[in-house]
């Protein structure tokens, strides 16, 4: 249990939280106001809240230990995630502004019809259920630890909290608070590294290049570790990019953001400063756990009595910072689960209600049916996340990586959907292929992770336009 100085603390930040939203987010008069802020927000905030959405608690508390069981090699597919959305930029946001675009799923109506168009908006609410709703159940373990709540209490806690200050500012309020809540987490990060610099008195550059932790790049050894393994150079760097165009191209939850740029120009400088500031957090918080692994001597998680990785930084906050700044460190994590969920509200909202049920955005109180898909989406959030009992669960897995099973279509759809004149019958055929071909892959392949979304998307490409020749070929 934390002392109740840290507890006043944690309670004063998701307060401020609250009113910094409602304050800065003003009352939304329509539907476009309150999903894309029409312009209004400077491109490098917008940055940074791509940034803070897709970072959840799981990233923050995950990558130090990364480093701390490995090296910082998982800086490789970061790079590859930097490439990728120049990419984006370059061939994918031109085609968002040359139109009046709702959602990243506008044009599959009047490309592959209204149905397509709900067929993608639907798989991308489930994607987005199942991966963020294991995050805010994840969210809710330190906040059971810490308080003694039970799973339930502390999953409503976290919901409610996030629904508070995106109801009634929507998008801006949304975007305002990521900048606020990724300030105060990689706070927390400079502060872990700074307090293990001053109080250990070991060589520590010394320590970890004995140790060799400071491996940034690694060579596969052959050909089948490039795509068994996870970290290596060709498969994390490739992997990264191409994951990247999926889910910065594709991904609503990203692309609402850079669709509430004021123009194509400032949504290309927030989607590649991200990438920059991206490389910078992943690098902070897998120093964190080089610091940590000096700190503790290398000590196995076992010998260090913790019973899964994702609970060492956790230990050094709770054991090794002072009171206060343990609150403050503590809110961070909080700041991390939110930011995810408050985007993810949002982007199904807006989804909702211009891709799914467009006839709500038509109606007079389209702003009643649009703050009340909010409510909806936080009250099915928060009972997905309360249907686990562990982290052992088998579905955890399953939504963690969620996005290997559709993001390859997603981005498959989008580039033939762009690029060529295939029909929508092999957009169908395409589509779901793909998803059954990714299901055997990810459980039965062995395949490392960064390779789902290439694979997914040379499947769907493969089978479109095969479908679509031979249909051509049996018509003329």
């Amino acid at each position: 249990m934390l002392p109740i100085a840290d507890f006043i603390v944690i309670i004063a930040y998701l307060a401020l939280c609250v009113f910094i939203g409602v304050k800065v987010g003003g009352k939304a008069t329509d539907t476009s106001t309150y999903f894309s802020s029409k312009g209004k927000i400077p491109w490098w905030a917008i940055s940074l809240s791509i940034v803070a959405a897709e970072t959840s608690m799981l990233t923050v508390i995950s990558i130090p230990a990364v480093a701390y069981l490995g090296t910082l090699a998982f800086l490789q597919i970061v790079v590859g995630y930097i490439v990728g959305r120049i990419l984006v930029s370059v061939f994918m946001l031109p085609h968002y502004f040359a139109g009046e675009q709702q959602t990243a799923y506008t044009f599959f109506r009047a490309r592959f019809g209204d149905n397509f168009r709900k067929t993608i908006s639907a798989t991308f609410l489930v994607t987005r259920l199942l991966a963020d709703g294991i995050r805010l159940f994840a969210a809710a373990i330190p906040i059971k630890i810490i308080t003694g709540f039970d799973y339930p209490v502390s999953i409503a806690i976290m919901g409610v909290l996030s629904l508070a200050y995106s109801f009634y500012g929507g998008l801006k309020s949304v975007i305002w608070i990521d900048v606020l809540q990724l300030c105060v987490y990689i706070f927390g990060g400079l502060y872990m590294v700074a307090h293990v610099i001053f109080w250990v008195d070991v060589p520590i550059l010394e320590t970890l290049r004995d140790a060799g932790k400071l491996t940034m790049i690694t060579l596969p050894s052959s050909w089948s570790e490039v795509f068994l393994t996870p970290y290596n150079l060709v498969g994390a760097f490739i992997g990264g990019i191409f994951l990247t165009l999926a889910s910065h191209g594709t991904d609503q939850l990203i692309v609402q953001r850079l669709l509430a740029c004021a123009d194509l120009k400032s949504a290309q400088k927030a989607l590649i400063g991200s990438g920059l500031f991206v490389f910078i957090q992943f690098a902070l918080f897998l120093t964190v756990g080089l610091m940590l692994f000096v700190y503790y001597g290398g000590a196995s998680i076992v010998e260090l009595g913790l019973a899964n990785n994702d609970e060492l930084v956790l230990k050094f906050i709770i054991e090794q910072v002072p009171v206060g700044v343990t609150g403050l460190i503590i809110a961070g994590l909080f700041a991390a689960a939110m930011s995810t969920i408050t985007g993810s509200l949002s982007a199904l909202s807006s989804s909702t209600l211009f891709d799914l049920i467009p006839s709500l955005s038509k109606k007079p109180n389209a702003m009643q049916w649009s703050r009340g898909t909010m409510v909806l989406w936080t009250s099915i959030f928060i009972l997905f996340a309360m249907s686990f009992t562990s982290k052992e669960n088998p579905i955890v897995e399953i939504g963690l990586g969620i996005a290997g099973f559709t993001y390859g279509a997603l981005l498959g759809a989008f580039m033939l959907g762009r690029f060529t004149k295939i029909g929508t019958p092999a957009a169908y055929v395409g589509f779901f292929t793909t998803i059954i071909s990714m299901a055997f892959i990810i459980f039965y392949a062995g395949l490392a992770f960064p390779w789902y979304t290439l694979i997914g998307c040379t499947i769907y490409m493969t089978t479109a336009l095969s479908f679509d020749a031979i249909a051509v070929k049996l018509r003329g």
